[in-house]
């Protein structure tokens, strides 16, 4: 199973399991949830052994001593155990879950030898917290009100967590070990770099092997510098041995010399020129920050965590999840415009009509001039006009339609309209009454001025037609007394409207 490779049904024991956290020698840890009556819920952290040291029986007892400290430790700079049990044939615990970063994260920079600067005060309000907690758990005791003379034994900057909030707290006493007569160690266990001399040569030690470990990290935080950091743990395991350790001074000046006292005092070579207890190592910074002016605070380091690491949701929250704000219902009527399909002419389009109005610069999304969508108009006009003459000319042939009763006027539009170039007209016959050439007079005829798109309508003598203007009220068709021919008329796109009744011929009534 991958670092993100949990199913969301996977449980152990009640506690649900969301996702993986991280892993380390013998053990992994996991976020989890659990879910009570009444809608309760809580968050929490699973260890739990690898899967291939899960019959282990030194990472079961390493567990279950873990477990028994840890449901003694009652401190607010110290993780809390919450539970313990058993699943599926190895055991597990339940730890408080800090949510943020861990001082290793702070610290690390992308050169090996270097520490991230933060504000002095930071530095000294980590320290003092962490020596807090661990003065709770050295001086813990059993049921009989006995020391335990517990020591953590990898106090590192791994193994110090910092919340969002400024918390600062100590994790992992799976190795801690119970000194309460001064003891051999046995075996090496921690980190090499922050254990102390007599810790790596396997003398017996006490709580003040974390004192070393602790004042190492003041060094750090304070110089900026790693104080035993080599290429491998066998060139830092010299490093520690040969008690070679530069004063912080030299590596900056600016550090104060009582400052310089209380790092010294905590890494000495020898455990009885140490701080006595961790309270006391805690009092020496505190009284060094209230003298010099320093505030220290979790609002501080706060303020450090969110600057370096970035502001983190909590890891239950999908990466997806964005709360956004709240979008305002559209209105009736807006639905309404929004549902009906509109129709293509009375809305602008994203684009150019055609290649000469791209080239010319036209702004996409205008709706189109009226001449564009009345191009077509003038046609449909035309042609149903044609087919109505043709009717009435079929009807006055077969004798069914009145003579004395003139066509019903049409109503003239009003239109401006562009039409294409019109065929040329063949030349009409000089007999005719009535002649339409916008080009030039027909031949015989008295020359006049041509007028654009004119029809003119001269009847012949005799005729006892009503004189009406032009477009608006047809001339009735002559009578048979007055001798004229059938009119020829010939219509042209360029005509709105025929302006001539003269259609064929009449018969007498």
């Amino acid at each position: 199973m991958t670092a993100r490779g949990l199913a969301l049904d996977d449980t152990v024991g009640p506690y649900k399991l969301i996702r993986a956290i991280g892993a380390g020698g013998s053990a992994r840890i996991d976020l989890a949830r659990i879910d009570r009556a009444y809608g309760f819920q809580r968050h929490v952290v699973i260890k739990r052994p690898l899967e291939h040291l899960r019959a282990d029986r030194n990472v079961a007892a390493s567990l279950r001593r873990e477990a028994r400290i840890g449901g003694r430790l009652r401190h607010p700079n110290l993780v809390a155990v919450l539970d313990a049990g058993v699943h599926d044939g190895y055991d597990y615990l339940v730890l408080e879950y800090v949510q943020g970063t861990s001082l290793r994260d702070l610290m690390q920079t992308e050169t090996g030898g270097q520490v991230r600067a933060v504000p002095l005060a930071v530095g000294l309000g980590i320290v003092l917290d962490i020596a807090r907690g661990l003065h709770d758990a050295h001086e813990l005791a059993d049921e009989r009100g006995e020391a335990l003379g517990l020591v953590h034994r990898d106090i590192s900057p791994g193994n110090v967590l910092l919340g969002i909030d400024g918390a600062v707290k100590v994790a992992d006493f799976g190795i801690a070990k119970e000194t309460r007569v001064t003891t051999l160690s046995g075996s090496m266990h921690g980190t090499v770099t922050y254990m102390a001399p007599e810790q790596c040569r396997g003398h017996a030690f006490d709580r003040r092997a974390d004192i070393w470990a602790l004042g190492v990290i003041l060094y750090e935080l304070v110089t900026h510098q790693r104080l035993f950091w080599a290429d491998n743990d066998v060139a830092s395991l010299h490093r520690v041995l040969s008690g070679q350790i530069a004063r912080p001074r030299k590596l900056d000046p600016a550090i104060a010399p009582a400052l310089e006292d209380i790092i010294m005092t905590a890494v000495a070579q020898e455990p009885t020129a140490r701080f006595a207890s961790a309270r006391a190592f805690a009092d020496a910074i505190e009284g060094h920050a209230a003298s010099h002016g320093l505030v220290v605070g979790a609002r501080w380091i706060a303020r450090t965590v969110e600057e370096v690491v970035g502001a983190r949701a909590a890891p239950w929250i999908a990466s997806t999840t964005v709360v956004a704000p709240p979008i305002a219902e559209p209105s009736l009527v807006e639905v309404i415009e929004r549902d009906v399909e509109p129709e293509p002419e009375l809305f602008a389009t994203f684009g150019p009509a055609d290649e000469r109005g791209g080239e010319e610069g036209s702004a996409p999304g205008l709706a189109p001039s009226p001449a564009k969508r009345t191009r077509w108009l003038p046609y449909v006009i035309g042609g149903s006009v044609c087919g109505i003459g043709l009717g009435a000319w079929i009807a006055i042939q077969s004798g069914d339609a009145p003579v004395s009763h003139p066509a019903p006027a049409i109503e003239p539009v009003h239109m401006v309209a562009t039409p294409p170039a019109p065929e040329p007209a063949p030349e009409p016959e000089a007999k005719s009454g009535i002649v339409i050439d916008p080009a030039g007079p027909p031949t015989g005829a008295p020359h006049h001025a041509p007028k654009k798109h004119r029809v003119t309508n001269r009847p012949t003598a005799g005729s006892n037609a009503v004189a009406k203007p032009p477009v608006a009220e047809p001339e009735p068709p002559p009578t048979a007394g007055s001798g004229a021919k059938p009119t020829h008329v010939e219509w042209k796109p360029s005509m709105l409207l025929p302006t001539d009744r003269g259609s064929g011929t009449t018969k007498k009534p």
